[in-house]
């Protein structure tokens, strides 16, 4: 079921100053990174993958794009002065045509990380350390936390949330949906069981309305397909 949110999880937009500062971007990005090493948690095109959802995830929280039938559409081209998302909708308007969501997810991957990561630190909440390889011209690019307690607080949030289920907002409900859709849902402290973490994140992604569903759907087809390249 879509659209209409999940007996336990009603989805409601909590009062603006409830709301934090923090886009669904940047929040997958502090879950999915060590706070205090700046390290990745997980593979970097996996986490690319969930990271290229969620930028698209905030286009469509904003309306500035759709994913009605699975393709998404351009609603409002005006920039809005924030380099990521903005750099994000400019790629759509660059590109020809009507593409599905996993197209989408898998063209944005590559330069997520990156993208993300420096709007944190442009937000004094990360540095950037970059470490050369002795037998490799790329280095490993690390974003320890400034201040890692803050940094820990998306994860904090969410474990709360799975925890003592009710009303939920839409970013964090989508914030939720992409853990599940990446397989990251081990990376949330929390007391319950894995498969019980599982059946609380399915819950979740089933409250989602149609089109932040349809985002879900295509960044779980993307991470399908990678796991096969992996495996080849």
């Amino acid at each position: 079921m879509t659209g209409t949110g999940h007996a336990r999880y009603p989805l409601r937009r909590p009062p603006e100053e409830a709301m934090t500062e923090l886009r669904l971007a940047d929040e997958l990005f502090l879950i999915g990174h060590d706070e205090y090493t700046g390290k990745p948690r997980a593979n970097e095109e996996l986490l690319g993958t969930g990271l290229a959802g969620a930028v698209l995830g905030e286009l469509l929280i904003n309306r500035r794009i759709s994913c009605s039938g699975g393709k998404v559409v351009v609603l409002d081209q005006r920039p809005w002065g924030e380099v990521v998302s903005d750099a994000a909708l400019g790629e759509l308007q660059r590109r020809l045509g009507t593409y599905v969501v996993r197209a989408w997810v898998e063209h944005l991957r590559d330069n997520a990380r990156e993208a993300v990561g420096r709007r944190l630190v442009a937000m004094g909440m990360l540095r950037r350390e970059e470490s050369r390889g002795v037998l490799s011209r790329k280095g490993a690019v690390r974003f320890p936390g400034v201040e890692p307690m803050v940094c820990a607080q998306p994860q904090v949030r969410l474990a709360y949330q799975l925890e003592r289920p009710g009303v939920i907002h839409p970013q964090m409900a989508t914030l939720a949906a992409l853990l599940l859709a990446l397989g990251l849902e081990h990376l949330l402290v929390v007391t319950m069981s894995r498969q019980e973490t599982r059946e609380q994140l399915t819950q979740i992604t089933a409250s989602l309305p149609a089109e932040l569903h349809a985002l879900v759907t295509g960044v779980q087809a993307a991470t399908a397909a990678l796991a096969l390249t992996v495996r080849r």
